[in-house]
């Protein structure tokens, strides 16, 4: 799996896919579909995200926090935490539910994203709206 959080929300908000492999030529497309222009990316030290700037055009600053050697940088304060505690909520999740087989991992992530985003108290009436819009512009 790979994620993207929103620290602009409390707790964070995030982007959650499942992927074959965790390398560069995989990850670049998704950030380049999800970030919005001018975006500051915090991570951690893994490869793919080396030059960042350089291979996602919406990222205009990347900070990194070496885990090897801090969890929290000493000089930048930048760390992680959000991302940590976005995974510990899915994972919490998954294990609510007794797990999640694989072929079903990515409507999963969909609904946990769906329920973060638009609020998991009242799934139908968040859905109303969008519906709606649609149908408005789709007439059947």
């Amino acid at each position: 799996m790979f994620g993207v959080v929103s620290t602009a929300y409390s707790p964070a908000r995030g982007y959650f896919e499942v992927v074959d492999r965790r390398d560069r030529a995989t990850l670049m497309p998704i950030l380049q579909r999800v970030l919005l222009p001018d975006t500051e990316v915090h991570s951690d030290d893994w490869g793919a995200y080396s030059n960042l700037p350089a291979h996602a055009p919406p990222v205009q600053t990347h900070r990194v926090v070496v885990h090897a050697a801090n969890f929290v940088d000493p000089v930048t304060g930048v760390h992680t935490q959000e991302v940590e505690s976005a995974w510990s909520r899915l994972k919490y999740k998954v294990k609510m539910r007794k797990g999640v087989r694989n072929y079903d991992l990515q409507s999963f992530l969909n609904e946990h994203m769906w329920r973060d985003w638009r609020g998991g108290a009242d799934v139908f009436e968040n859905i109303l709206p969008v519906i709606s819009r649609y149908f408005a512009n789709n007439p059947v």
